[in-house]
């Protein structure tokens, strides 16, 4: 993944200021009590609303931009917790009660072999019994893409415009973005910032598959008004060594 700099995340957290009010309500009525991990956690969008609720969340992210995001974000709201910069590769063995990755940045891992070490690595950081949750993107349809779209958000007198030339690959289920973002203050180019994202689709199918191979058991995947999710809880070391077989 070559992306998620600073101006992407000033960009992202202007367009999207708060997390989906479907997806923020069905993760939060889905978590367990206890620690919970949000890996992918970005600039914090559900986060800091579920500290807020009173959940026991710690994250981590690849971005420094977006963990800066995030840490301004804990600040403003006179809250604290642990959140570190590594990714889902770089996750070590832990004891969290639940770990969830929502809004389809799991698919951001598009390389299958990175994809699988990266639920295997949430497997390991999830106590026995441990709940992941999941939110995935599904393959589409070959003419479902516009080829290129601009948006624009402003703050003040600046202003930031997102190109983005969209590809998707129906044999792979890749989707891939090309994107360039222009910061401008009162109509002069500041600066740019180009940015590489690839993002691999999944089928319920598929999904379960992998989460079956990364030593997940009681896997549940449902298709919410707001996308799709898959449920699983971590297998013992025993099942675990047996999955896929």
């Amino acid at each position: 993944m070559d992306g998620y700099g600073e101006l992407c995340a000033w960009f992202y957290d202007l367009d999207k200021p708060t997390a989906p009010e479907l997806s923020f309500a069905w993760f939060a009525g889905a978590l367990p009590s206890g620690l919970i991990l949000e890996p992918m956690c970005g600039s914090g969008r559900f986060l800091v609303p579920l500290l807020q609720r009173g959940f026991n969340v710690e994250g981590c992210d690849p971005s420094p931009a977006m963990l800066a995001r995030c840490r301004e974000k804990l600040a403003a709201a006179g809250l604290e917790t642990r959140i570190w910069q590594a990714s889902l590769a770089e996750l070590e063995p832990a004891d969290y009660d639940a770990a969830f990755i929502p809004a389809g940045s799991f698919c951001l891992l598009h390389d299958p072999a990175e994809a699988r070490e990266g639920l295997k690595r949430l497997h390991g950081a999830l106590k026995p019994e441990g709940v992941l949750l999941l939110e995935f993107e599904p393959p589409y349809g070959a003419g479902d893409w516009p080829g290129q779209t601009t948006r624009v958000v402003s703050q003040g007198g600046t202003q930031i415009r997102l190109v983005s030339r969209q590809h998707y690959d129906p044999q792979t289920q890749i989707e891939s973005y090309e994107n360039r973002y222009e910061l401008r203050q009162s109509g002069r180019l500041l600066r740019t910032e180009d940015e590489v994202l690839r993002l691999r689709c999944y089928t319920p199918e598929q999904m379960e598959a992998e989460l079956r191979a990364a030593g997940f058991s009681e896997i549940v995947i449902e298709h919410q008004d707001f996308g799709w999710v898959a449920q699983a809880r971590r297998s013992s070391d025993a099942d675990a060594g047996t999955a896929g077989r």
